[in-house]
């Protein structure tokens, strides 16, 4: 919250002044930006800076600050002190990792609502699955990593046929490779994706 502080007071003193009235100094002398004088130096140092860097963003790029200061002020202590170790985290990856992740969002912002339910559904369904259980499908995503291509597509096919195929159909398919499967082999249908 300490290095927060002078971002957000910089921020605010900028909304505060409005534009035009913060300026490189008073023409009379006074100070360049009044109002600093109570915080250390290297807090007023930071606070130019962002005040700076703030003159600098579009109209746009400011409505979204503001927009983010006001969900931050939102915030309970626990959630702003999680939100300040993730970026702690995040800042202490490698630019590749954080590259990544700054796409992932993009992909994430891009999808509709019912996509984003479906995805928070299957990560709950994920995440209630037993340690066993989530080793056997990483360990089946391997083998479907190692397939050629054209058998990669065949098997993307049959999962699309899959999953748009009625459930009566479904319990037809399963107990059809119950049928073909030999006495005591392990016994793996197609299950629900």
């Amino acid at each position: 919250m300490r290095r927060m502080l002078p971002v957000l007071v910089g921020i605010l003193m900028a909304l505060w002044a409005g534009p035009g009235t913060a300026s490189a100094g008073d023409p009379q002398g006074g100070p360049p930006n009044p109002g600093l004088e109570s915080f250390a130096p290297e807090d007023q140092a930071r606070m130019r800076e962002n005040l700076e860097r703030w003159k600098q963003l579009t109209p746009d790029e400011q409505q979204r600050v503001r927009e983010n200061f006001e969900r931050w002020k939102q915030l309970s202590p626990a959630e702003r002190q999680r939100v300040r170790e993730n970026l702690e985290t995040f800042r202490k990856l490698p630019p590749d990792a954080r590259q990544h992740i700054r796409e992932n969002f993009q992909r994430w912002q891009r999808l509709s609502p019912e996509e984003r339910s479906r995805l928070r559904e299957r990560l709950d369904r994920w995440q209630k699955l037993r340690p066993e259980e989530k080793q056997a499908i990483r360990q089946r995503l391997e083998e479907f990593r190692k397939l050629p291509p054209e058998e990669r597509r065949r098997v993307r096919e049959n999962l699309q046929r899959w999953r748009e195929a009625p459930p009566e159909d479904r319990q037809r398919i399963r107990e059809e490779f119950r049928a073909r499967q030999p006495q005591g082999a392990p016994r793996q249908p197609p299950s629900r994706p």
